[in-house]
């Protein structure tokens, strides 16, 4: 079981990684991560960029909202990760950006048609939910992993840090295919195909081998 101090740092390293790949060059956004067995989850400060983000700007939270360590300002909207966290036992790891493309996508109110081998992982697998309020997001969370909020961006959920890091990276392509694609005369995959691949997937390390080149671009860029 990971201890507080390393906990810190992994939230650090997937801010820095989400930064390194087009995602956290401007103010908001949050990463966090459950402490184990506590009622409390470290998180990034609001008021700093996520290539901008250093330890000492990383903040433990507990499950009311209130900083348990740390005096710097967090994101008024910070709460959906502990709603979160107290719905779903198997989540230890959130993301939530306003990246380029999965904000573009909420505009559209829907999830990414499945445009790409990779777009399969979220099959079935995204919850549209009209805000950020634990309220809002309860009703739709089921066993989705990512969350779109309509003119808003997306949440990313996974067992850890490097599992929903990964998926917000691969959420983001797939949210770009669709932008791109959405009005053209392409095809989406069909049902089929999609199935074989999510076979595939669920076979394969792509989410391993994704947070480990976030990692190493993010450690490159610092």
């Amino acid at each position: 079981m990971m201890k507080r101090p390393e906990l810190r740092q992994l939230v650090l390293e997937a801010c820095h990684g989400l930064a390194a790949c087009g995602m956290g060059g401007y103010i908001g956004g949050h990463v966090s991560v459950r402490v184990p067995g506590e009622r409390l989850y470290w998180t990034n400060v609001l008021d700093r960029a996520f290539e901008e983000m250093t330890l000492e700007d990383m903040l433990l939270v507990d499950f009311e909202g209130q900083l348990a360590h740390g005096d710097r300002p967090i994101s008024p909207g910070i709460d959906f990760h502990q709603g979160i966290y107290m719905l779903r036992d198997d989540v230890n790891a959130i993301v939530h950006s306003h990246a380029f493309w999965n904000t573009a996508q909420s505009s559209f109110g829907r999830a990414p048609k499945m445009w790409h081998n990779l777009s399969t992982y979220f099959r079935n697998k995204v919850a549209i939910s009209p805000n950020d309020t634990v309220a809002a997001i309860g009703p739709v969370l089921k066993d989705n992993i990512a969350i779109v909020m309509p003119w808003h961006g997306a949440i990313t959920i996974g067992k850890d840090i490097g599992d929903a890091a990964a998926l917000h990276k691969t959420f983001e392509y797939a949210c770009q295919l669709d932008v791109t694609l959405a009005e053209s005369q392409s095809r989406p995959m069909p049902d089929d195909a999609c199935e074989r691949m999510q076979v595939l997937l669920g076979k394969a390390n792509y989410l391993e081998l994704t947070w480990e080149l976030m990692r190493r671009k993010g450690k490159a860029a610092h």
